[in-house]
């Protein structure tokens, strides 16, 4: 393998996003983090949105330390969380203030609005489990406040609305757009949804091709930093979760796997969508690979529960790191605790370390005394969830699965991975820990025409050491 190239993975995430530079050269890969910045939800008007207006700043920001740091890039790929989407005026400016955050309650009281046989044939139309942050009830709840979509030239996926705004060319990809609710990989946006609300489907852009090029940067920005090449976009895996399910580090087909972040998706690579009774009701979801297979997996509260403890203790004047916590949670007392993680009291920003005490006293009546007790009984109770994911997925898929691949930040938790592998009795591998990243790269070297499917493998298993985890 002679091949070389340098590009910059800009991976967002719901509460930071970071610009990681990869280096191909023949069959070594290595990688340089050249900017990190926190990110969150802001509220205006009791909504909430998402700053775009910091997020371009901060891509642009780190293609401009990319270039500084690293020397010339071949491309820039953006992935980002799923569902939310920002609109582009008819005058083909960006709608700034428009672009809102996916944990809105005005999507919660949505999707209660609707009767299950309504919910239901919005599963039917792609598979896509019934959550309140679904893009489905997001539009369904933009039409009813009055948002005028005839005055709109495009709805855009958070990757491609960013790079709408450094190429100019609008563009949709399928990674990110299958976690809408209504696009399949064979018939697009359906058509029927859309003209359910009145939404003409000529503002959806033309999917392009996963790793496909969707444009170079504009000009006034590459000369604002200094560029006199035309660098490219790829269209990487949008989604953040089918990046970092390419990035896998098995050779196997259907690889069960755990992507551990602010959400936890549990799931495993299929051929087609399973969409039935049993499907609809264990909350399994229908999303898209980069290579066309589906990404058959539930959604699960992940780490979002810990990060919102830790924001309430740091406010309490404890500063706690994450290894901290864990350390705290390993030496408490095991009092047997445990929360549904995936009820909706823990969905939306609060003081989550109190309403976990508060939880768990009502529904057993046991008094959690310190932050090592709170902790230990959210990582308990996450691998708990899991357990019944994989109970559940066994069943639908009729597969057996000798090994978990934990990818994503979560991995890096020892602590949690050994109680995954103790509560589901099933060998687990953890890492990469910076899976979104790494695939949010590979797919630029599969644009840039210097890898395929099978070379992809190679390069992981070459140049990452994963973590083995065996139950006691």
């Amino acid at each position: 393998m002679n091949k070389t190239a340098r590009v910059l993975a800009i991976d967002l995430g719901a509460s930071s996003g970071r610009g990681i530079v990869f280096e191909l050269d023949g069959g070594k890969l290595t990688q340089k983090t050249v900017h990190r910045f926190p990110n969150g939800a802001v509220e205006r008007d009791g909504k909430l949105y998402w700053d775009l207006d910091m997020l371009y700043a901060e891509t642009v920001t780190a293609i401009k330390l990319a270039c500084r740091e690293c020397g010339e890039i071949h491309s820039v790929g953006i992935d980002t969380w799923g569902v939310d989407v920002g609109y582009v005026g008819k005058d083909g400016s960006v709608m700034r203030d428009e672009f809102r955050n996916y944990r809105n309650k005005d999507n919660a009281k949505v999707r209660t609005s609707l009767s299950e046989a309504e919910r239901r044939r919005l599963f039917d139309i792609s598979g896509i489990s019934d959550n309140d942050f679904n893009t489905t009830y997001q539009l369904i709840a933009r039409r009813r406040q009055g948002f005028d979509f005839d005055n709109i030239r495009h709805i855009l996926f958070t990757p491609q609305l960013l790079g709408y705004m450094l190429t100019g060319v609008a563009a949709t990809e399928q990674t990110i757009a299958s976690t809408s609710g209504f696009y399949t990989k064979d018939n697009g946006y359906d058509r029927g949804f859309l003209n359910s609300l009145g939404i003409k489907k000529e503002v959806l852009p033309n999917t392009v091709g996963t790793c496909a090029v969707i444009g170079n940067l504009k000009g006034d920005i590459a000369q604002e930093l200094g560029i006199d090449y035309p660098l490219p976009i790829i269209a990487s895996p949008g989604h953040d979760t089918a990046c970092a399910v390419m990035g896998v580090p098995s050779r196997e087909e259907y690889p069960l796997f755990l992507s551990s972040g602010t959400w936890s998706l549990f799931g495993a690579l299929n051929d087609k969508p399973i969409k039935d009774e049993r499907a609809w009701s264990f909350g399994y979801t229908n999303e898209l690979a980069y290579d066309g297979k589906v990404r058959f997996l539930r959604n699960i509260m992940g780490m979002w529960i810990i990060q919102e403890c830790r924001r309430q203790w740091i406010g309490e004047g404890k500063e706690l790191d994450y290894p901290e916590i864990v350390e705290l949670a390993k030496e408490s007392e095991d009092k047997g605790a445990f929360i549904d993680v995936n009820d909706n009291e823990f969905s939306q920003p609060c003081n989550m370390a109190d309403k976990v005490k508060e939880y768990v006293f009502a529904k057993q009546g046991i008094s959690l005394d310190s932050i090592g007790e709170i902790a230990r009984c959210v990582y308990t109770s996450l691998a708990k969830a899991y357990k019944e994911a994989y109970e559940s997925i066994t069943s639908l898929t009729g597969r057996q699965y000798k090994k978990l691949y934990i990818i994503g930040g979560g991995a890096n938790n020892e602590y949690l991975d050994q109680i995954i592998a103790d509560t589901l009795q099933i060998e687990v591998s953890a890492g990469p820990s910076e899976a979104s990243a790494l695939g949010n790269a590979l797919g630029q070297f599969v644009g840039l025409n210097l890898l395929d499917k099978q070379e992809l493998k190679d390069v992981i298993l070459a140049n990452y050491d994963v973590k083995t985890f065996l139950p006691n």
